[in-house]
């Protein structure tokens, strides 16, 4: 399912967050419209007045962006789910399961951090709105009567449940982190994969050619490909950047480097691998693409060999 790219924005977000606030306003209003009554003896215009000014509020957070609008209104939904349960005469309070969404809906679009601070004041809020209504539905007995008991349970299932999906929110973020890293970085090897170093030739690229520096990119292939790794980490220049290219070979990027050096470098690696063949080209300009570049060095492996005096191709400029 696509979405449209302004509602991918983070002002987009809040926006969504805003119309979800409102329907659950209305909806609150609507259940409090048809209930017996209020916890305590209250106006009946109570629900009405708490929803307007809850989403005037919401409303000026939305609009007058203010430094941390986004934490003052998590906060206000605390106080005002705090309101609403203290005055629910449901037994147990179904507005409590509000306070649930909010603590859920903050860990989802916030992360772990916004959750566990949530969750804290969720239950800061609930000890201080449970008390009041249990010490004024106590009948004087010395065990806590029929509805007591089921608010007390909700309160511990949503307790529970809150606490499982912060775990399911944490397990997600270490998932999500495993899976740019594996994007990144080829498990077989341990360098960059591909796709990382296309997006690092995005940046660099352009970067030597405003220096004026030599970039030379090298194709490099060995029937052993995990021998040629261990050889190519162990002569590696801090600067330079390695990547799996395919299943046969891996790409150079050797920054600040001319071809006289780059044929040295491959002279000293291939001491190492006396099999190793290799293509090599030095940018001089950033018109060309790194894919460009690469398809074209692939080209030029067919003309090498693994003898003494065919191992290096150089590839016509592009």
């Amino acid at each position: 399912m696509e979405t449209p790219s302004r509602m991918s924005t983070e002002q987009g977000v809040i926006i969504l967050q805003y119309v979800a606030r409102a329907l659950f306003a209305v909806l609150a209003v609507i259940y409090f419209n048809h209930s017996d009554g209020f916890f305590f003896a209250l106006p009946a215009v109570t629900p009405w007045v708490l929803a307007g000014s809850y989403l005037g509020l919401q409303l000026l957070f939305l609009l007058a962006r203010v430094p941390h609008a986004t934490l003052l209104a998590s906060g206000l939904d605390l106080v005002i789910l705090g309101v609403v349960i203290l005055i629910d005469a449901g037994q147990p309070p179904p507005t409590m399961a509000l306070l649930f969404l909010a603590v859920l809906s903050n860990g989802l679009l916030y992360g772990l951090r916004r959750f566990l601070i949530m969750l804290a004041a969720a239950e800061v809020v609930l000890a201080i709105v449970m008390p009041i209504r249990l010490s004024y539905g106590d009948d004087g007995g010395d065990l806590l009567n029929p509805a007591a008991s089921a608010s007390l349970f909700l309160l511990a299932a949503l307790t529970v449940c809150m606490l499982y999906f912060g775990l399911m929110i944490w397990r997600n973020q270490v998932l999500a982190r495993q899976s740019v890293e594996n994007a990144w970085r080829d498990p077989q090897t341990g360098f960059i994969s591909r796709a990382a170093l296309t997006s690092t030739a995005g940046w660099l690229i352009p970067l030597h050619d405003r220096l004026s520096s030599p970039l030379t990119l090298v194709l490099v292939h060995d029937d052993d490909l995990n021998a040629l790794a261990d050889a190519v980490g162990q002569r590696l220049r801090r600067s330079d950047i390695v990547a799996r290219y395919d299943e046969e070979h891996l790409a150079l990027l050797l920054p600040c480097t001319a071809t006289g050096a780059a044929e040295q470098l491959l002279a000293d690696l291939r001491a190492s691998r006396p099999g190793l063949c290799a293509a090599l080209l030095t940018l001089h300009s950033a018109n060309a693409a790194l894919e460009q570049v690469l398809h074209h060095l692939q080209t030029a492996m067919p003309r090498t060999r693994p003898d003494e005096g065919h191992w290096l191709a150089h590839a016509t400029p592009l």
